[in-house]
């Protein structure tokens, strides 16, 4: 174990680092509804608008900064770009707190004062930074690990440091803020620029020593790379009208045909695979995202949350899933890496399926704790069932998150690995939205019984999901021969 650690020094180091990204990232997710809704008094259909079009927007973004990334910046710049980003927006939100002005009237649309616009580009630059810290992170642990299993070691490694983080942030913000301490947000908002600023210095000054490959040598960064000068000339020259008319009169298909042409026939192979594997993940983060959405209607309305004098905050929900990856994550490793010993590792897409199967049996626990609260013959379900739900939803997680991470250095060109893992990062946007349209169906009202079946109730609804994690695992197993004859693990064995 001890020469596994010395060998996976610069996964464990650029995943330190990656915790204090991960913190303010999160911390600020946490509190946004809140934020919106009581400092920038923001009605509910107002904070519902901004948010779901900002996460919207920033986990689109990733497209292009994965564009960006490949074609003109190595990893180290893009991620110093990144936390240079997300240390100005720190800035501007404590900017923000300081500009605040408690009229006590709420907004039902956008007043475009000195708050509002220094608030939405500090907004902005968080989503740049997050954009750009997310994909160099990814793209350093797949370049650190240069073999085809370590890969899968080192995004094992990689997700608890993630979760850890979400939980510092959470914490951060439960503790400062509180409840009511709205007026605190100015100090939560430094203390995260700090944060930024202590893990951007380590990285600077000790990369040189940390950031090694599985053989101790330092971390390359010589892929084929333009200047942002020559970006700069690029944006210049395209202004000028010839170039406007060669840019009208491109052609889609060659375009397409070109992109082709850079590819052999097993990175085409892995392409469909990866394209594949991108609707599966929809259909996951769609369910998963519920966590966030549904899952707290429910919580709020039939969970018995109550001891005695003391009630438990529903935002506290959100600490049981960081804990429990941050508890099984290690292991989960453990288990993996005793399996690979054996030579009996699962196969990535077995691996996916299991999660499916899972989250599927997670959702079937609600429709039946549903069915009771429907028919009335249970008030408000106990608290242990919603543990129990985190408890396996962290093992789906697990079983889902690390190896889809994975795929996406086994799946993609090295060439175009930033581009297309913006791709994998942007379908949470994609699964936001749907996400969001079905939970607006949340049943608040009694529902109507056929045959004793609730018409509209909580089983029906929570029945919804464990039909969509089904449908993705059947789809996967019926498949999985000839997707996994189209990865093409000799090619990825050899390389």
């Amino acid at each position: 174990m001890g020469k596994e650690r010395k060998n996976m020094k610069g996964t464990y180091f650029i995943s330190s680092i990656s915790l204090t990204s991960y913190s303010v990232e999160y911390g600020i997710s946490s509190i946004f509804t809140l934020f919106m809704l009581f400092f920038m008094n923001f009605s509910i259909p107002l904070t519902s608008t901004v948010y779901s079009y900002y996460y919207g927007f920033a986990y689109l973004l990733p497209i292009l900064i994965g564009y960006i990334s490949d074609k003109y910046v190595d990893e180290s710049t893009a991620l110093t770009i990144g936390y240079v980003s997300m240390i100005i927006s720190q800035i501007l939100l404590c900017v923000t707190t300081l500009l605040h002005q408690n009229g006590g009237i709420e907004l039902d649309s956008i007043v475009f004062n000195m708050q509002s616009i220094v608030l939405f580009i500090g907004l902005f630059f968080l989503a740049l930074g997050t954009s750009f810290t997310n994909i160099s992170f990814s793209h350093i642990i797949n370049s650190i690990n240069n073999d085809h299993d370590s890969r899968f070691v080192g995004f094992s490694i990689y997700y608890p440091f993630i979760n850890l983080g979400i939980l510092i942030g959470v914490c951060i913000m439960s503790v400062i803020i509180g409840e009511e301490n709205y007026g605190l947000y100015s100090l939560a908002f430094a203390i995260f620029a700090l944060i930024l600023i202590i893990g951007f210095v380590c990285f600077k000054l000790f990369k040189g020593k940390y950031l090694v490959d599985n053989y101790g040598n330092p971390m390359e960064e010589d892929h084929s790379k333009g200047s942002i000068r020559d970006l700069a000339n690029k944006i210049l020259n395209a202004l000028s009208y010839k170039s406007i008319s060669k840019i009208k009169n491109l052609n889609l298909i060659k375009r397409i045909d070109s992109f082709k042409n850079s590819l052999n026939s097993h990175e085409k192979d892995r392409l469909f695979v990866f394209f594949i594997f991108l609707l599966i993940i929809i259909v996951y983060r769609t369910v998963f995202a519920q966590t966030n959405l549904s899952m707290v209607f429910f919580i709020d309305s039939f969970v018995q949350r109550d001891f005695g004098s003391f009630v438990i905050p529903v935002q506290l929900y959100f600490i049981l899933n960081p804990l429990f990856i941050l508890i099984l994550g290690p292991i989960f490793l453990k288990i993996n890496n005793k399996l690979t010993e054996m030579g009996k590792n699962f196969h990535s897409i077995t691996m996916l399926i299991i999660s499916l199967l899972i989250m599927g049996f997670c959702y079937m626990i609600l429709c039946v704790l549903g069915f009771y609260i429907d028919i009335g013959t249970l008030d408000k379900v106990n608290l242990l069932w919603i543990i129990l739900f985190d408890f396996l939803l962290a093992i789906s997680e697990l079983h889902f998150s690390i190896p889809a991470y994975s795929m996406v250095g086994k799946l993609n060109p090295e060439k175009y690995y930033a581009l297309f893992f913006g791709i994998f990062t942007a379908t949470r946007s994609i699964a936001m939205f749907i996400a969001g349209m079905i939970s607006s169906y949340f049943p608040e009202n009694p529902p109507i019984f056929i045959y004793n079946i609730p018409f509209n109730g909580l089983m029906n609804f929570f029945f919804i999901f464990v039909i969509m994690s089904i449908i993705a695992a059947m789809v996967l197993i019926i498949f999985k021969k000839n997707l996994t004859a189209k990865l093409h693990v000799e090619d990825l064995n050899q390389s």
